[in-house]
This record gives C-alpha cells, sequence and structure tokens, in this order.
C-alpha cells in the first residue's frame, strides 16, 4: 500500500498519472512522515496537471529515459525506464538471430549496474540485486520456445502468432531496470557518476528524480553532464 502526506509530500504516479502495483518499496522520509516510495523506472514526482499532461506526452521519446533514485539508510535503489531503441536499436519484436543476440548483448549491458553507476569510492557501495525487463526479450524467449515445440504447428496460424507479437512488442517496446545497492558509508554519498551513456550511445537524456535524506530532487543528465549529485 502506497502512504502518503497529501499537503507534504508528493506521490509518485505512473506517466499516466494512475498509481501503479510497486514492483519494490522503500520507506523514506518525507517532512516528517515515512513514505513508501514506489520505485518504478518512469515514474515522476506528480507536480500538478500541468506536469502531468507534459509526462503523458512524453512518455516514450526517443532518445529520453527516466531514472528514480531513493536513498535509506545503507540502502540506494535505483530504477530506469528507456525506450528500446535507445537500449538495443530497434522497438520490433526480434527477427532474426541478430535481433536476439543484440537483445541478449543489451540486457547483460543494462544489467550491469556496477559499470553504469559509480559511486565515490569511501562510500564503498555494492551491487547487490538487479533486474530488468522488457516486452522485447519476453517475445525473444517466447520466440525460442516456440521454435523448440512449434514444428508441428501450422505456418499460417504461427505467422499470425508472429504479427500479434510484432503487434504488441511495438506498442511496450521499453526496457526497465532495478538496481539494489548497499553502501557502507552513505554518508560519503554526495553524487554518483553514470556510464549509462556510453553502454548506450543512442540515449541523449536521463530525467531523473531523486529523494535522499536532503530531500526530493529533479535533474536532467545527458553524456556531457553525467554526474548525478545530491
Amino acid at each position: 500500500m502506497l502512504s502518503y502526506n497529501i499537503t507534504n509530500c508528493l506521490l509518485y504516479l505512473t506517466p499516466k498519472g494512475a498509481l501503479m502495483k510497486p514492483m519494490s518499496l522503500l520507506p523514506v522520509p518525507c517532512a516528517g512522515f515515512f513514505v513508501s516510495a514506489t520505485l518504478l523506472a518512469g515514474l515522476f514526482v506528480a507536480a500538478g496537471p500541468a506536469a502531468s499532461a507534459e509526462r503523458e506526452h512524453g512518455a516514450h521519446e526517443h532518445g529520453v529515459g527516466q531514472l528514480s533514485l531513493a536513498v535509506e539508510g545503507n540502502t540506494v535503489e535505483i530504477e530506469i525506464t528507456a525506450p528500446g531503441a535507445d537500449i538495443v536499436g530497434f522497438e520490433h519484436a526480434a527477427e532474426t538471430e541478430a535481433d536476439r543476440a543484440a537483445l541478449a548483448a543489451a540486457a547483460a549491458r543494462l544489467k550491469d549496474g556496477a559499470g553504469l553507476f559509480r559511486f565515490p569510492p569511501k562510500a564503498d557501495c555494492r551491487l547487490e540485486e538487479a533486474e530488468v525487463h522488457s516486452a522485447l526479450l519476453d517475445d525473444a524467449h517466447d520466440h525460442e520456445k516456440g521454435h523448440d515445440h512449434g514444428k508441428g504447428h501450422d505456418h499460417e496460424k504461427k505467422h499470425d502468432h508472429d504479427k500479434g507479437h510484432d503487434h504488441e512488442a511495438e506498442g511496450h517496446a521499453e526496457f526497465r531496470a532495478h538496481y539494489h545497492f548497499q553502501c557502507a558509508d552513505p554518508a560519503a554519498l554526495s553524487h554518483v557518476d553514470l556510464g549509462y551513456f556510453t553502454a548506450f550511445p543512442a540515449a541523449r537524456e536521463l530525467e531523473v528524480r531523486t529523494i535522499t535524506a536532503k530531500g526530493q530532487g529533479a535533474q536532467e543528465l545527458t553524456a556531457e553532464r553525467a554526474r548525478l549529485t545530491f
């Protein structure tokens, strides 16, 4: 359950403005209260109707991803959502072995949280868990299963099935990643340098929302300005 104080705290919403069932919950202080912050990739802090309309309009802009970061005690939680074009270079269902190999390589780079996020050495932050999800990955996995078990299926039905997968993947061609870090000295957490733009050259910008003991913040990061400060 997402708890919040409507006067003093900002409520986390999905890009379309509806509450999302949380992938992970992290208690964080907010103006004297504790909020269960839903840190899903693509979430934006609600900042009024104008901001909500802007989020919906730009929910899937090629080159632009979203990052949410929360620090609570020794724990750092990070979530990224990004268009498939930024991560793997296409947003259609994988059609060839080369497509599937590119997907696997991109997912591996996105899962490498230790390489994507470089904290101050004194903070001694270690990646405990990383997860990557995308309909493109699901579709590629389904294709492999279908190849192994669907040899007896009618070719025309398979073609129709593949077309349905193409449509589904094109409509949900985003990558979502979650990272869980533990830091020995959280007081030394002044910034994090991102290797994201080096790993994914097609990405132009990350819209960042942070929540730490210092409060909430928003920044825009690019390849030329890839240090997140908090």
